[in-house]
């Protein structure tokens, strides 16, 4: 096993990031149109990339554990002396890793923020939730007024 490979795995590793990290840009993106046929062709999607990112992770630690290398304190590599190659390879790798995570984050809040504004929409739509007080039932359809007041006098 030789750095140079260890390299090549971690341009791997770096595209296979990268890659997760333009599928979360479209998902952002199909989320803001509201666009859920595209987001459900990219569940599919990302599953293939996070597997993809799976292999490719495996293999460099695979190599890293064969060249006496270990991850130290804030990330670092350490152990053997290293190549300025692998060390440049490896400051992408954690580059996009950190870009990808504040993107997934970034999804993850937009997604909650339309998850509570939905509930909160249904709660106003139920006056409080309690049967008695709501406006529209589970189907749908508005209840009818359980008290009436008449507006004729007569």
């Amino acid at each position: 096993m030789t750095q140079a490979a260890l390299i090549q795995t971690l341009s791997v590793e770096t595209n296979a990031i990268a890659a997760f990290g333009r599928a979360l840009a479209d998902e952002r993106e199909a989320i803001k149109r509201q666009d859920y046929q595209a987001l459900a062709e990219l569940i599919g999607k990302k599953m293939e990339l996070a597997q993809a990112l799976t292999r490719a992770t495996a293999a460099r630690e695979a190599q890293m554990i064969a060249l006496n290398l270990r991850l130290g304190p804030g990330g670092l590599l350490i152990g053997s002396p290293l190549e300025p190659g692998v060390a440049e390879a490896w400051r992408k790798v954690v580059f996009f890793a950190h870009k990808a995570r504040d993107a997934n984050e970034l999804n993850g809040a937009i997604v909650n923020a339309h998850l509570e504004f939905t509930q909160e929409a249904i709660q106003v739509l139920r006056q409080g939730g309690a049967a008695p007080n709501e406006m529209y039932g589970r189907n749908g359809k508005a209840h009818a007024a359980t008290g009436s007041v008449s507006l004729a006098a007569g």
